[in-house]
């Protein structure tokens, strides 16, 4: 279970010198995690669990900007594959699209010139419904719509597919559905937008969520490369095809706790229902916290 923020707050200053201490071993190696972080929706109203205020975004943003450099997923997957990072760098993407990201998220990492990718599932896009998890909170709040998109393009923005209907990809068996769900979203995207859609994200984002046969087709389709969700830094040396991602939307201590480095979840493994190339961590037993 979660620490709630003022023991998180405190936790983190108790082991404040062994990060230190971690994060200098780590960038005289040449070895600094590279961060991606992944939320929602930025809004003032009909909050969601996944939704974070104009001030909290605003906050995390200028915490970010102190302390890393804000860099494209591109640019992030390159540090990865480079194998040699002494450089703290963070990449910041969305998931979903809904339409008050237009009010203030968009407008405000424009100004900032902060890059980013933003993930849609075209199904909403198109029809203009509501997701489902939000019917179900009794909030029935809008997507973007394809106009917004083509706004976000022409100011920068990178666009990622997310599947056509937000579904459980882990649990999809049919060949037939999972071409739909994923190269369909890809391909529409690409003729709505007229750009390449080069990554893709996975609902919901866990082990659980993802599958060998949905890794095959992504690497069939000109994907440049997926994110998953579950709460995980990036090492250099990896083959950087998967891109794992921290759930940013819950709040900036936690986003602190992970960024400094907390070595208990470093040492963490997770088994991934897919094959990859080998996953290197940093030895961390002579410096855990």
């Amino acid at each position: 279970m979660p620490l709630p923020d003022q023991a998180l707050w405190f936790y983190r200053q108790m082991t404040a010198r062994n990060r230190r201490r971690l994060l200098d071993r780590l960038c005289e190696d040449h070895g600094l995690p590279i961060s991606i972080l992944f939320y929602h929706r930025v809004a003032q109203r009909d909050f969601n669990p996944w939704s974070i205020s104009f001030d909290d975004f605003r906050h995390h943003l200028d915490w970010l900007q102190s302390n890393f450099q804000l860099v494209t997923l591109s640019e992030a997957q390159e540090r990865i594959r480079q194998g040699d990072n002494d450089r703290h760098c963070v990449a910041i993407t969305f998931d979903d699209g809904y339409a008050d990201n237009t009010q203030f998220a968009i407008p405000e990492l424009v100004s900032r010139r902060i890059p980013m990718t933003y993930f849609v599932t075209t199904h909403f896009v198109e029809s203009g419904k509501p997701f489902p998890h939000d019917l179900a909170l009794g909030r029935p709040l809008e997507p973007n719509t394809v106009a917004e998109l083509r706004r976000y393009v022409d100011q920068g923005i990178e666009i990622g597919a997310h599947t056509r209907s937000h579904c459980d990809i882990g649990t999809v068996t049919s060949p037939s559905q999972l071409w739909d769900e994923i190269a369909g979203s890809i391909q529409t995207l690409r003729q709505w937008l007229d750009i390449p859609c080069s990554y893709f994200a996975f609902p919901y984002g866990h082990p659980r969520n993802m599958s060998q046969q949905a890794v095959d087709l992504l690497t069939k389709l000109d994907i440049k490369g997926f994110c998953s969700g579950y709460g995980a830094l990036n090492w250099p040396g990896n083959d950087g095809y998967h891109l794992r991602r921290i759930h940013a939307d819950p709040g900036i201590q936690r986003l602190k706790n992970w960024l400094t480095l907390d070595s208990r979840k470093l040492s963490e493994q997770v088994q991934l229902p897919f094959l990859e190339p080998p996953h290197r961590l940093p030895e961390l037993v002579s410096i855990r916290s």
